[in-house]
């Protein structure tokens, strides 16, 4: 389903009527035949709309630098999400975002309406967008995008911390089972930062993208944030994979002090056991036919189990 967008004489964001054509249209979940109309409409290939549909789309750009007026501009970019995944630990992934640059109309497309867009149709503060000025409508996605990497990272990096403290008491799976979760999206954001560096090399070039203050500005913005969030993932990353094998370590060392207590407490049981069969025998044996026999032996008996229990915690079994 699409929705058509323009920038109203007050300077906000008002929905189009009736799916008329404005100045910016988003579309969500694109079907065949939005994919067909839109297409044909601004003459550009269906790919560039079904590539959202794709979990899997890679940052790229297409034409990028020629006249719109000439062929449509495609630049996809990845955009984080969080999510739980099958095992119920937050996972976060990225999704495809794609951006098609015409003579008159930008449109945007994606499997939803990610957050920052629903910011920028509800005229929030923080988001104001002309859609008039296309090229400064990109940069302000492409920063948003980038802003999101650094937000979920720092949430990473606070999951992390408190992974931390959970280091010294931890014997079961799960603690690993959540690293390897946020690994799995550390990769996931590595992957789509690095694939989007071209793309900010050939904004870079574009007259239409730098010709402005306000746009170059905002393009230096985007470039840093997108840099910042590199940094963080690089750091993220190896600190992830220490805490990883430390988690291991730790997780194997107190199962190991675990079994070590069991097997001494098994120890200790076993001296009553033992004595107790030896004098259970039929045949003669010191002090059985005394009348004070079970009491003496009752006494050996917890002499030899505390003396075994001693000697255990000196050696630090117990």
């Amino acid at each position: 389903m699409f929705q058509s967008y323009y920038t109203n004489s007050a300077g906000l964001m008002t929905r189009g009527i009736n799916n008329q054509i404005n100045d910016w249209i988003h579309v969500s979940k694109p079907t065949s035949d939005e994919i067909e109309h839109l297409s044909k409409k601004f003459n550009f290939p269906k790919d560039y709309l079904s590539c959202v549909n794709d979990p899997d789309e890679i940052a790229r750009q297409e034409k990028l630098g020629i006249n719109p007026i000439k062929e449509p501009n495609l630049i996809v970019f990845n955009y984080p999400s969080k999510v739980i995944n099958k095992l119920g630990y937050d996972e976060y992934i990225t999704i495809p975002f794609a951006m098609i640059l015409t003579e008159h109309t930008l449109i945007t497309a994606a499997e939803d309406v990610p957050s920052f867009l629903k910011k920028i149709i509800d005229n929030q503060i923080d988001y104001p967008v002309n859609t008039k000025k296309k090229e400064l409508f990109i940069l302000e996605v492409a920063w948003q995008i980038s802003s999101h990497y650094v937000f979920y990272l720092k949430e990473i990096i606070k999951k992390t911390e408190s992974m931390e403290q959970q280091l010294t008491k931890s014997t079961e799976n799960e603690q690993l089972f959540a690293l390897m979760s946020l690994q799995k999206s550390l990769i996931y954001f590595n992957s789509s930062i690095h694939a989007s560096h071209p793309i900010f090399n050939e904004l870079k070039k574009i007259e239409a993208f730098t010709e402005s203050f306000e746009n170059r500005n905002l393009l230096h913005d985007v470039i840093v944030e997108n840099r910042q969030a590199e940094v963080m993932i690089e750091e993220t990353s190896r600190l992830l994979e220490q805490i990883s094998a430390v988690f291991s370590s730790v997780i194997s060392n107190n199962l190991n002090n675990i079994m070590k207590f069991l097997t001494s407490i098994t120890i200790v049981l076993t001296i009553p056991t033992i004595i107790g069969g030896i004098w259970g025998m039929n045949v003669n044996l010191p002090i059985d036919q005394g009348p004070s026999a079970f009491w003496l032996i009752m006494f050996l008996v917890l002499f030899i189990s505390f003396l075994t229990t001693w000697l255990l915690k000196k050696k630090h079994y117990l």
